[in-house]
């Protein structure tokens, strides 16, 4: 397994949360993710992971997602102390470039601040203009919360913190992506991505209650990146649409699920247990090892991880020879686990993807426009 490894994902606490999003896979009718709540991430834990990854990285640099749950309540000081064990234990051997997913509710001044100087680079979770927002992302009271959420991120903005915006596609917004890009273009929002909702749960039942069909994926797709290629600001950047037309181009894609990027990540939760990403956390069974109990070089060549990078490599060899797949690296192995309990089933937005690769290709090279 040696020069795997160009990303890591870390729950600091787990899926804890401030805010009850109706959608969130983190609440959804699985196995409890954790036998201890509103736990922090020990120190040791961290240490131990960043001195043993040094000799399984690809290259000489490893990408850090913090990750949640919302990852800000592990609080300042732990940042703090992070970043101080981080260089501790990589002693400059590689470079990591900190990130963070948050629903910005919780950043002000001093936390805007913080990551500045910790050069950590957050992206905020925002699910469009307030009325659309503000109908499916509440705090757990089920208060609204797109006034935090906004005043997060234009401190970010206004403190020259590096971030960006994920909009998840519902069917709370599905049906609305003129007003995303108006909103988008009144909030001066020049970098964000999309990532529809899907609910395995509930899908495998047929009761799907926020979760979207190929056919709504593929249309809202469609017609945003219409919408923002007609725009013709090349200051605006969607990352879906970014690397549809990179790849079609001949150039590299960055979105994990386009490039077989379960193969090169893996997530730890706050007892040190190693998964292939984030979203298998609830699924203990594709837990590969301990970062306390076993070393890194152990936990990548366990007979697990193997049973784990096996299955996901077969599921994406189903598709070699079709034509997108340069682009698309066969979708979401996660998905494909988490619908079918397996990855060599069919991916659920194979459809929708086909759809804009399509579409895109018209576009850009002006076929029948």
């Amino acid at each position: 397994m040696k020069g795997l490894l160009i990303k890591m994902l870390i729950t600091p606490v787990d899926f804890d949360c401030n805010m009850d999003c109706g959608y969130c896979y983190n609440g959804s009718a699985r196995t409890p993710c954790s036998s201890v709540s509103k736990r922090i991430i020990p120190m040791g834990i961290i240490y131990r992971i960043f001195d043993q990854v040094y000799p399984l990285l690809k290259g000489d640099q490893l990408i850090v997602i913090w990750h949640g749950g919302e990852p800000l309540l592990a609080g300042q000081n732990f940042y703090r102390e992070v970043i101080e064990v981080q260089k501790s234990a990589v002693r400059g051997r590689y470079r990591v470039i900190n990130c963070m997913q948050t629903n910005g509710t919780l950043i002000d001044e001093e936390w805007a601040d913080l990551l500045l100087r910790l050069k950590i680079g957050p992206s905020v979770s925002a699910d469009g203009p307030a009325y659309l927002h503000d109908s499916i992302r509440v705090f757990l009271d089920g208060r609204p919360t797109y006034l935090q959420a906004m005043r997060g991120y234009r401190l970010l903005q206004k403190n020259d913190v590096n971030t960006g915006m994920l909009v998840v596609i519902s069917q709370n917004n599905v049906r609305h992506p003129e007003a995303i890009w108006q909103w988008v273009l009144e909030e001066k929002i020049p970098h964000f991505d999309f990532l529809p909702c899907i609910e395995p749960e509930l899908w495998r039942k047929g009761e799907q209650k926020y979760g979207l069909s190929p056919e709504e994926v593929a249309e809202f797709s469609i017609r945003l990146f219409d919408l923002w290629f007609n725009h013709g600001d090349p200051n605006i950047k969607i990352r879906t649409f970014r690397d549809a037309i990179k790849g079609q181009l001949g150039g590299r894609v960055n979105i994990c699920s386009w490039k077989a990027g379960c193969l090169q990540h893996i997530s730890f939760d706050v007892a040190g247990n190693a998964f292939p990403c984030a979203r298998y956390h609830c699924y203990p069974e594709t837990k590969m090892g301990n970062i306390m109990a076993q070393s890194f070089p152990e936990i990548m060549s366990s007979s697990k991880t193997r049973w784990v990078h096996d299955g996901i490599a077969a599921g994406q060899q189903k598709c070699k020879n079709c034509q997108w797949n340069p682009i698309c690296g066969s979708g979401c192995p996660f998905l494909k686990y988490a619908l079918h309990g397996s990855w060599d089933g069919p991916y659920v937005h194979c459809q929708s993807r086909q759809a804009l690769f399509y579409h895109v290709h018209d576009r850009i090279f002006q076929k029948g426009n």
